[in-house]
């Protein structure tokens, strides 16, 4: 019975580890599942649908200024994107998180950033069928997902898993949001209200991470190594600035 019991153990955990590195090779070379790309200077965007061309340029031209006025320097020779429309392939690079419309998988020799799908005509992303609007548009989502794996390249992967949430996600809505306000202008805005989906529409996704970030870089002058290597806590981070008032 306790060999039975063993072999069934032992069965199970390779069938698992099977998984484990077929799930993470297809994460280190997801292409050969995305059949029509485009590149320009460092970006290349690949779907699994075609890609329009004035909307696939667009995209690649606003995603990289984006990146480009980023206070983190992007060093690699290319960051990729993948925008999985179909149903199964999103099910299965969103599996850590099926709910999000962006995911970024970096894993030291690199990194791969995922979007749940795309309109490129409109230069919108699409999540089980919800167009996000703006200011979260398609160009934001590739600069927030890619600014992730510019931070991995600076920090290291464990780096990059102890640095604060409120930097990791601030830093990505800072470098994405087109039109950034000031600190001030951010402030006034949000107040002390909560973070609801009325505000982070018309905010980006973070907008009081980046409003911690924005004040750490404008106001307290931080470099953005500084803010890369803060411990921080969001409470802590958000008692400092309050006190500054």
């Amino acid at each position: 019975m306790r060999r039975a019991i063993k072999r069934i153990l032992l069965g199970a955990g390779a069938i698992l580890a099977i998984l484990l590195l077929t799930f993470a090779g297809l994460i280190a070379w997801p292409m050969p599942l995305f059949g029509f790309s485009l590149a320009a200077g460092k970006i290349v965007v690949a779907s699994d649908r075609p890609i329009p061309a004035v909307g696939g340029d667009r995209l690649l031209r606003d995603c990289g200024r984006l990146l480009q006025r980023s206070p983190l320097a992007a060093e690699s020779r290319q960051y990729h994107l993948y925008v999985a429309n179909d149903d199964w392939r999103h099910r299965l690079y969103f599996l850590p998180n099926p709910q999000a419309g962006g995911l970024t998988y970096y894993y030291g020799l690199g990194g791969a950033a995922f979007l749940s799908g795309a309109d490129f005509d409109s230069g919108r992303l699409v999540k089980s069928g919800y167009v996000t609007p703006p200011p979260r548009t398609l160009a934001y989502f590739c600069a927030h997902e890619l600014t992730h794996i510019v931070t991995g390249e600076h920090l290291g992967v464990i780096g990059l898993l102890r640095l604060p949430e409120w930097v990791r996600e601030g830093l990505a809505d800072y470098v994405a949001i087109e039109n950034r306000q000031s600190f001030e202008q951010l402030r006034d805005a949000l107040g002390e209200r909560p973070v609801d989906a009325a505000m982070m529409q018309v905010y980006g996704a973070y907008p009081q991470y980046r409003l911690l970030v924005s004040y750490f870089l404008e106001k307290k002058r931080w470099s953005v190594d500084q803010l890369l290597n803060t411990r921080l806590g969001t409470d802590e981070a958000l008692a400092l600035m309050r006190a500054d008032r």
